[in-house]
């Protein structure tokens, strides 16, 4: 599988600088990887995350969002997209040698059921690769952070309610707990690393402000950035500076985010 580089400056162009710093980590982590096809994207969203990860086409995608999926063709990254729920994939069991799930798995109220689903697409000996939050994640808001310094602990917990509740979170475990929530699916955990330290989520949530237009041409045009290119004359200096910010962004111990290699 051949894949891009310069990722941080190529999610940076499409997408706001939150996504763009968190996204970014996770392509350089997965490029790591050996993604044997065919390759299936469980949760593709709007398709940007193949698009800026892979030079070449992979076999497909999936999600249960039809206007995500609509974005997604027109990236051509995809031979195929399917419009469904990650529980009900209509394709044959074994079917694929390398699954990946993207920030996905958390925005799932019934993850056993797509993870039960998974395993019965991959092939014996196949991987999949998952990248979900801790329990350490929400903690590492701002707005927490700062009611827990000034012993705020009860209002601490109601916002973190809230944030995880605007963002659709159902599921912060530490490493420990998800490995076990895997192995219980059938899988076996091969490698974990963690990433996205305090610090650079202090820094995503820093820049949620300035993505508002963002999420606003997302809404209008479901896309985050209409001129691309000019984007990036403006914000040039500033992906220089925050590019020095994300070395060391991984590994990492006590990290708000954590990938997982597994196997079955």
């Amino acid at each position: 599988m051949k894949f891009k580089n310069n990722f941080f400056y190529n999610y940076l162009k499409n997408a706001p600088f939150t996504l763009a710093i968190e996204r970014s980590m996770e392509c350089e982590m997965l490029s790591r990887q050996e993604f044997k096809e065919p390759v299936l994207d469980i949760g593709c969203g709007d398709g940007l995350f193949a698009y800026t990860l892979f030079n070449q086409q992979i076999d497909i995608g999936i999600d249960p969002d039809s206007k995500e999926i609509a974005r997604a063709k027109s990236y051509g990254i995809y031979h195929e997209l399917i419009n469904c729920s990650g529980s009900e994939v209509p394709k044959g069991s074994e079917s694929y040698q390398t699954i990946f799930s993207n920030s996905v798995l958390e925005h799932i109220p019934e993850i056993k059921a797509v993870l039960k689903e998974v395993n019965r697409l991959l092939m014996p000996g196949g991987s999949f690769y998952a990248t979900v939050p801790t329990d350490l994640f929400d903690h590492y808001t701002f707005g927490s952070l700062i009611l827990t310094f000034f012993g705020l602990k009860g209002l601490a917990v109601q916002y973190r309610k809230v944030f995880d509740r605007f963002w659709k979170h159902y599921h912060y475990y530490n490493k420990e707990k998800w490995s076990a929530l895997f192995e219980a699916g059938g899988f076996k955990v091969v490698k974990t690393l963690e990433y996205c330290p305090r610090k650079i989520c202090l820094l995503e949530i820093v820049f949620l402000p300035v993505s508002i237009l963002n999420l606003l041409c997302k809404k209008i045009f479901n896309k985050w950035a209409i001129f691309p290119g000019v984007r990036m004359v403006f914000i040039y200096p500033l992906y220089l500076l925050l590019k020095k910010c994300l070395k060391g962004a991984f590994p990492v111990q006590n990290g708000g985010i954590v990938f997982f290699h597994l196997t079955k």
